[in-house]
């Protein structure tokens, strides 16, 4: 069984490697899901020109550091495809990797340092019900661990340098979300941002449920049901006096012929008794 790669660990090694500019790297980590459950994880790892340039460091220098490149070779052979990253503002690697199932991956297992396992209730949940597909995740990622002991002068500034890194968990979603407590949610609703706290136990909620019958296509159906079975009960009402007279008036000749045949029944009894 492959082990899975940890993004702390590469943190570290970065950090000593390339102490001066440790204040200056964004650590994103990003998940796509799609509506069959797999997914792409990825997390870039990426320093600031700007503050590269302040510093008197190049891109160039960073694409010779022998760190930079054996972090890239780490992780490929952890599964991931690697490949350096540059865009206007930022200068690093990215790492990506796909998964059939998101709900047997350890999303926080990559945020945590080595030997520490990751808790099943902080994966991201998967169902599908017929119709409907339901993502969600209720997780408390503990990044406590990524800060050391300061009882030594080295540990104090590393984790001094771990404080001012920018790190994000990002979701993208094939449909919008519900309820959240994202630190930012995009306009179409589908990709949420949660900042982390190095040194914090970061929270995270979100829920999203795709049903392909709008709630107000549903509801409009059980009203014309409702309005079907109304009008037929209040025809079926109308329609009952007019039976029962209907009946009332089958019924009227025979009871006539009857009471004839008692009527002709005592006048024959009486002229019995007169003869």
């Amino acid at each position: 069984m492959k082990k899975t790669i940890r993004i702390i660990s590469i943190i570290t090694m970065l950090i000593i490697a390339l102490v001066t500019l440790t204040g200056c790297m964004n650590v994103n980590y990003e998940v796509k899901l799609n509506e069959d459950g797999s997914a792409e994880i990825s997390y870039l790892l990426g320093y600031d020109k700007s503050f590269l340039s302040s510093m008197g460091v190049s891109t160039e220098d960073l694409k010779n550091d022998e760190t930079i490149a054996n972090m890239q070779e780490t992780v490929k052979n952890e599964g991931y495809t690697a490949e350096q990253y540059e865009d206007d503002n930022t200068y690093g690697f990215k790492a990506v990797k796909k998964v059939n199932n998101i709900g047997e991956f350890a999303i926080e297992e990559a945020l945590l340092e080595e030997g520490k396992k990751a808790e099943d209730s902080n994966k991201i949940s998967y169902e599908k019900k017929g119709l409907i597909t339901k993502y969600s995740q209720n997780a408390k990622l503990d990044l406590t661990t990524m800060l050391e002991d300061e009882s030594e002068e080295s540990a104090a500034m590393i984790n001094a340098m771990m404080k001012q890194m920018k790190m994000t968990y990002k979701i993208t979603l094939p449909f919008k979300a519900g309820d959240n407590n994202a630190t930012t949610v995009s306009e179409d609703g589908k990709t949420l941002e949660w900042t982390l706290k190095p040194g914090e136990v970061n929270e995270i909620k979100f829920e999203a449920t795709k049903n392909p019958i709008p709630t107000y296509v549903v509801i409009g159906v059980a009203v014309v049901v409702l309005v079907i079975v109304v009008i037929l009960i209040l025809n079926r009402n109308k329609k009952a006096p007019s039976e029962i007279k209907e009946e009332e008036t089958v019924k009227a000749p025979e009871e006539q012929k009857q009471e004839e045949v008692v009527e002709e029944q005592k006048q024959e009894e009486n002229k019995e008794e007169n003869e």
